[in-house]
């Protein structure tokens, strides 16, 4: 199997578990609709590289999505308390947003790893 097969499957594979979440944690209306365009997003970076197309946009989505995953967990002062409160599910729901997190910065940097290596490859200077 191709690298860029393993990360797009990979990829793939975080947006089934985004769709999960979306099933089965509690979330507003709004969380839900900005989940299913993120899981769009996911999915159409993951398709694009399972054929093969440049990493970049993968790495640029995973990044974000990291982040993103971590600030929600986390908590910030601009985006209020999505997550971070003191209830034993809310302490649960961040711990499964901080793995997911993980996830994304595992594809981001194998995305990057796969991107360099194809950049090095095409440029023969």
């Amino acid at each position: 199997m191709s690298a860029h097969r393993v990360l797009g499957l990979a990829a793939g594979g975080l947006a089934l578990i985004h769709v999960f979440a979306l099933i089965l944690l509690p979330h507003s209306l709004w969380w839900m609709a900005l989940q299913v365009v993120m899981t769009l997003w996911c999915g159409k970076c993951a398709w694009g590289v399972w054929q093969g197309a440049a990493t970049q946009k993968l790495l640029v989505m995973s990044a974000a999505m990291g982040m993103l995953h971590v600030v929600m967990a986390l908590g910030m002062p601009w985006l209020g308390t999505h997550h971070h409160s003191a209830t034993a599910h809310a302490s649960m729901h961040g711990s499964l947003m901080l793995l997911m997190a993980v996830g994304e910065f595992v594809v981001m940097f194998f995305a990057a790893l796969l991107g360099h290596a194809q950049h090095r490859g095409s440029s023969h200077c």
